[in-house]
């Protein structure tokens, strides 16, 4: 069975027909990005603030063969007016392979590619390789832009969307996150021609230098993180009087690993270190055929020297040779890695694991330092998740990480990352050519733009969505310059952005009677759930239908106007192409769905506060005993609305949760990933066992949510505004689920009476009602371990007997 787990840190949640799935009682949670981005506007966006989260998404990552990403990308550059039998679409590696060779050998541009490669192999430092590679690379592609490959679209002239490559480093480049600002220097960019021409200004017309000016985030293609481990590199073969071929073996095996601790960067798998030196598989593989030469008693040339004469080694010989030696190193990498506590790696079964998927707690170790250096796998996936942020619905990301003479594709999406195996592209530029070939022929959505959001690049304003089975065309109107507009940061997950939307079609449809929210205004959502979960249409529909039925439920849930699935966007698609393991466990598809515009509760304050969270309380509770879990209690979750004089209480947001229609029905976990926020959680779910899935979700953790947030809202707002910083309990924020609870403990036993726990002025009535829960869910939790309570008596005893009588009845909205 293929690994494609190489790298990981620890278990991924088993399938669900696995034996080990029966165990699980819950979604087990996530530990990566998704766990802050709702809040990065307080954790912070500088690399400090957000390495260990873009840590946790990328070093779970899968392995492909670099060959087959070739395929699968030139597959999509496919020149949709020509009709390509798929015979010739399946070989279209090969023909591309074939049709790029004469430019490497004997012509003018190879001379010219190879001295600009012979450069960069003799530049000691990384920075001064930047220069010739990028020559290098903007040498093929003008090349390239002559050449004609069957099937292939064809190369426009003076198109301003054609691509170069350009160095960037040290120039910062900035993005805003929630009101902080991120600062990275990605080394090289993939930019269009406009773009370069845009930024550089006058006076610069060398993309080997910086820019004048600061590129911006959403005009990048793509970032190329280069990492330079060894001073000297094989030369070309030209240098060696040799010329390329098709034939050359890629090691198969050749992938970055991650390594957390060390300051060094990565190494790639499938080799293993010299007795007294780090020798990284770049060397190995580099080493190889001079030691296929001694083994068959030559002389090995030195590295970056002109051969020893001698007879010449057979293609066939040296490959057989090549895969033995590389055979011999990978099977004493692979022991050593087993005796190396300092290799991230695991083939073990998630039950024989101590720690599930949450490997390292992010206070774990007081005292542990994280590295100076930081990792490449990291500051790729820094990258990436800028370039997800630049774009509204953007469907993935393509980058590259430049390890000595070895490149390496990294593929994001939101369901998780794929590493392809490393290409020489200094010994085996005919595969790198192709890969220039790839980038240069791809347009923007193969690049991951959404056309669907940004007809333009970069332009987002009116757009048309058709919906076949609706027969409708919905025109929307985006608004996504809205202070209100909520954004993400981050790799893996929903990834949800909420903004305020105008729609003639939407707005003129009539409003069904169990909904009171006279708003025109209109908000859509877009996110990528789960496609193994419930959808949120459909639990959404079953909670309307509750509200038929359940006077306390009637208007207190979002009214959804309208959805819309984006069927091709399934990230379980490439995977299959790839032909990865289990492709569709975690795949990911993107929704839209508009809803009338409701108001966070945060911005009430005093008795209106507490009437419209009490109002929730009384939904939430008669949902759950209908079948409706709703499971992601926070303040985000909770909103309102004007009727009348009265504030109107809305649970929001069904996306994570679950229907349990009967008293036989298995409450088994949905999906493989579960996003809750964090601060919010109940005690019990924020264990261990509860990360790996292995504590049910019961009423009570629900229940516990809602005091949660209660302390939370009288804590840090005042009259509807969020206090400035420093804030009381920020630090929950900040750290992961197990570090959470420590938190939340230490709250509840030492500074819940203390004197710098104190709400704000106009939340001191509220402030008596969360203090009265609060002693509850401590005396529940404290020093006796938690019991499951029966879901009424959590209701009475833990909320509703706090709460002021006259409110107890909540608001029941007249029937229409």
């Amino acid at each position: 069975m293929p690994n494609n787990n190489a790298g990981a840190t620890g278990p991924k949640t088993p399938l669900r027909n696995s034996a080990v799935s029966a165990e699980l009682k819950s979604t087990p949670h996530a530990v990566g990005s998704a766990v802050v981005s709702e809040h990065i506007g307080t954790l912070g966006v500088e690399v400090d603030d957000v390495r260990q989260w873009i840590g946790r998404d990328v070093r779970h990552f899968r392995t492909s063969d670099a060959d087959k990403m070739l395929q699968q990308l030139l597959e999509k550059c496919t020149d949709p007016s020509q009709s390509l039998p798929d015979n010739e679409k399946s070989k279209l590696r090969e023909t591309s392979l074939q049709a790029v060779l004469h430019l490497c050998n004997e012509t003018s541009v190879a001379r010219e590619m190879a001295k600009h490669l012979t450069e960069f192999c003799e530049s000691e430092l990384e920075k001064a390789s930047y220069a010739p590679f990028v020559r290098a690379a903007n040498c093929a592609l003008l090349e390239l832009s002559k050449l004609k490959v069957p099937g292939v679209t064809a190369f426009k002239a003076n198109d301003d969307t054609n691509i170069l490559f350009h160095t960037n480093d040290p120039m910062p480049m900035y993005q805003n996150h929630q009101g902080e600002q991120s600062k990275r220097k990605p080394d090289v960019v993939i930019v269009s021609h406009k773009c370069a021409r845009d930024v550089l200004g006058r006076g610069q017309t060398k993309p080997t230098e910086p820019p004048n000016n600061n590129f911006r985030w959403i005009d990048i293609r793509s970032t190329m993180e280069f990492k330079r481990t060894r001073k000297r590199l094989l030369l070309p073969p030209s240098a060696r009087n040799k010329e390329y071929n098709t034939d050359y073996v890629v090691p198969k095996d050749l992938h970055m690993a991650y390594h957390k601790e060390t300051n060094d960067p990565a190494e790639p798998t499938g080799s293993a270190p010299a007795a007294g030196s780090a020798q990284t598989s770049h060397e190995v593989s580099n080493k190889l055929k001079p030691m296929s030469e001694r083994l068959r008693g030559k002389a090995a040339e030195p590295t970056g020297s002109t051969p020893a004469p001698g007879p010449a080694q057979t293609t066939h010989e040296s490959s057989n040779e090549l895969r033995r030696t590389s055979e011999r190193l990978r099977g004493k990498h692979d022991a050593d890695r087993k005796r190396s506590s300092g290799h991230l790696h695991s083939n073990e079964p998630p039950t024989k694991r101590s720690r599930s998927n949450n490997e390292k707690r992010v206070d774990e170790k007081a005292d542990e330092k994280e590295p100076k250096k930081l990792h490449p796998i990291v500051q790729n996936g820094l990258y990436a998740a800028e370039m997800f942020a630049a774009h509204i619905a953007r469907l993935h990301v393509i980058s590259s990480i430049v390890m000595n003479d070895i490149i390496y594709i990294w593929y994001f999406d939101r369901q998780d990352v794929i590493q392809c195996s490393g290409i020489n592209f200094v010994q085996d530029l005919p595969r790198f050519m192709v890969l220039l070939l790839i980038m240069q022929r791809m347009k923007y959505e193969q690049w991951g733009l959404n056309p669907e959001f940004e007809p333009t690049p970069g332009v987002s304003d009116k757009i048309v969505i058709r919906d076949e089975e609706k027969n409708m065309n919905v025109d929307l109107k985006l608004d996504l310059k809205s202070d209100e507009r909520t954004t993400h940061y981050g790799l893996r997950g929903r990834a949800t952005t909420v903004f305020p939307v105008e729609s003639q079609v939407l707005s003129n449809m009539e409003q069904k009677p169990h909904f009171r929210n006279k708003s025109a205004g209109l908000v859509a959502k877009l996110y990528w759930p789960e496609e193994s979960r419930e959808s949120e249409p459909n639990i959404l529909n079953k909670v309307y239908e509750i509200a038929q039925q359940e006077a306390k439920v009637v208007g207190h849930v979002p009214e959804m106007v309208w959805f819309y699935k984006f069927e091709e966007t399934s990230t379980a698609k490439i995977r299959k192409a790839l032909g990865l393991e289990d492709p569709e466990l975690g795949s990911r598809v993107l929704y839209i769905i508009v809803f009338k515009k409701l108001v966070p509760i945060t911005t009430l304050s005093g008795m209106e506060f507490l009437s419209a969270w009490w109002q929730v309380v009384i939904c939430h509770h008669t949902l759950w005993k209908n079948g409706v879990r709703h499971r992601d209690v926070s303040p985000s979750n909770l909103m309102v609305y004007q009727s009348g004089d009265i504030w109107i209480g809305v649970l929001n947001d069904y996306d994570l949760s679950s229907l349990h229609l009967s008293s036989t029905q298995d409450d088994s976990p949905s999906g493989l990933e579960r996003t809750g926020t964090v601060p919010f959680m109940a005690l019990e779910l924020l264990t261990e066992k509860a990360i790996a899935g292995k504590v049910e979700h019961l009423y009570q953790h629900d229940a516990e949510s809602l005091i949660w947030v209660l302390a939370w809202v009288c804590l840090r707002y005042e009259d509807g505004e969020l206090l400035s910083k420093p804030r009381l309990l920020d630090e929950w924020l900040r750290v992961d689920a197990m570090g959470c609870r420590e938190k939340k403990n230490d709250f509840l036993s030492a500074r819940l009476d203390s004197d710098d726990v104190r709400p704000s002025r106009s939340h001191q009535e509220t402030w008596k009602v969360a203090t009265k829960c609060l002693v509850v869910i401590w005396s529940h939790n404290g020093p006796f371990k938690s019991k499951r309570m029966v879901d009424d008596e959590a209701f009475e005893l833990w909320l509703k007997v706090h709460v002021p009588e006259d409110l107890h009845g909540g608001v029941i909205l007249p029937a229409m």
